[in-house]
């Protein structure tokens, strides 16, 4: 098949990784792939996969009549109604529409997708360097303050999700500092919360950071917090596990799928600030505890392989040939 891979222009570190590992991988079963972004009056393909909901890429593939692979990351949850009906209707177009969990997959067919034409692909990670894990691990055993870190969008939909990772914060007695790597409408609300809570020192605000320095501050912290899971997949979660920093998750929409409690993670009740308090400091006080989390977690980051990742997406692709 002759197929044209679309990128994410969003990936980060400008690197679009799900196409670069496919397309690596779709010459040994007899394919010839480009990567690039899609216009009028393309070259004809068999098949066209747009990583993400990219209109430019799916109108022009929709004009040529090539069907379409649309993978999608977002869960739309929480997203204005206008957003919402536009990923409806490019995902009832796609011939085929692939996402990174069970629960993505459930939204998906809630908007009317058929089962059959929903493929759920593994969400991939690779980066894990065994001496990396060596310093996580020693640092995960020095005491110092217990750093925490949390991230995502926050809106209206989000904030109280948010909020219950302030009051959980409020409540500690530990020597525990808070970095919120956020963006978004309800920041100015989630800020006066803080105040309003007296937190002062102990939380940071950073806004929006580029995906290395996230990084930085993962490797850097003894835990982060998950707060919502509205994603369609908790891809943060994993990338903190590959930075061998343990995840205390909110058990919703995704995040069961990847943390299993006690074994590779925490999970606590969603918007439960006291179950929350209660995880970070079994966390802080269980002996031992963080190690195996640490462990675990990078053992789970090594079967998020793109070789499983690239079979499945491959294999939903080469349906739309049996199937013409």
């Amino acid at each position: 098949m002759n197929l044209l891979l679309v990128p994410d222009p969003a990936s980060p570190n400008g690197e679009d990784a799900f196409c670069r590992e496919i397309a690596k991988r779709a010459v040994a079963r007899g394919h010839r792939c480009e990567i690039r972004a899609a216009s009028a009056g393309d070259a004809p393909a068999d098949a066209v996969l747009v990583n993400s909901l990219q209109a430019r890429a799916l109108d022009a593939a929709a004009a040529a009549g090539t069907p379409v692979v649309l993978r999608l990351i977002d869960s739309y949850v929480g997203a204005p109604d206008a957003a919402l009906a536009e990923a409806r209707r490019r995902a009832l177009a796609a011939a085929r529409v692939l996402t990174p969990s069970e629960y993505l997959k459930a939204i998906v067919a809630a908007w009317g997708v058929e089962a059959g034409r929903v493929r759920v692909v593994p969400y991939a990670y690779d980066q894990i360097f065994a001496q990396q894990i060596a310093l996580v691990t020693m640092r995960a055993a020095r005491p110092s303050g217990f750093g925490l870190v949390t991230a995502g969008l926050v809106d209206e939909s989000t904030l109280p999700a948010f909020e219950a990772v302030l009051f959980a914060v409020s409540s500690l007695r530990l020597d525990c500092h808070l970095a919120v790597v956020a963006d978004g409408s309800a920041m100015p609300a989630l800020k006066e919360r803080a105040q309003a809570l007296m937190l002062g020192a102990r939380v940071t605000f950073l806004g929006d950071l580029p995906h290395p320095k996230k990084m930085e501050y993962l490797r850097a912290a003894k835990a982060y917090i998950e707060p919502s899971g509205r994603q369609g997949f908790p891809s943060l979660a994993l990338h903190a596990m590959s930075e061998g920093c343990p995840v205390i998750g909110a058990s919703a929409g995704a995040v069961p799928e990847l943390v299993v409690h006690g074994q590779n993670g925490l999970l606590y009740p969603p918007g439960n600030a006291a179950a929350l308090a209660e995880q970070i400091v079994t966390l802080a006080s269980t002996p031992g505890l963080s190690l195996k989390l640490i462990g675990e977690g990078v053992r789970t980051v090594e079967r998020h392989s793109w070789d499983a990742t690239a079979a499945v997406a491959l294999d939903a692709v080469e349906e739309l040939e049996v199937a013409a």
